[in-house]
């Protein structure tokens, strides 16, 4: 996987009962090392025959600073090639450039942005 790319595999679900989800995590042995609010809308479209959704996130503990996340999924490792390539050729239809790419979390920018 391309480490540089920002690429991962996620899972995500559903969640009906956020307080139950919290106290399953912690029952896990797991406690909170940051919250913080991220404001998010999608926008889903297809390109090329993907299948993509544009994330317009919204953070505003970090100046209002407003954030796109693109992804797409990638059904095998063989397809992880072609797939970035459709995502860096949208942003930068969106005029997104590689500079103006970063790898930082959200939780790492908001701890950064906090008084020590």
């Amino acid at each position: 996987m391309d480490e540089a790319s920002g690429s991962k595999p996620e899972a995500e679900t559903r969640v009906e009962d956020a307080e139950a989800a919290h106290e399953i995590v912690r029952g896990l042995g797991f406690t909170p090392r940051i919250a913080f609010e991220k404001r998010c809308r999608n926008y889903s479209f297809e390109r090329d025959g993907r299948s993509l959704m544009a994330t317009l996130v919204r953070v505003p503990e970090l100046d209002d600073a407003t954030f796109i996340e693109l992804e797409t999924v990638a059904a095998a490792e063989d397809d992880l090639v072609p797939a970035l390539a459709l995502v860096r050729l949208v942003l930068a239809e969106l005029g997104i450039s590689e500079n103006d790419l970063t790898n930082e979390l959200y939780t790492d920018a908001v701890a950064a942005a906090r008084p020590a």
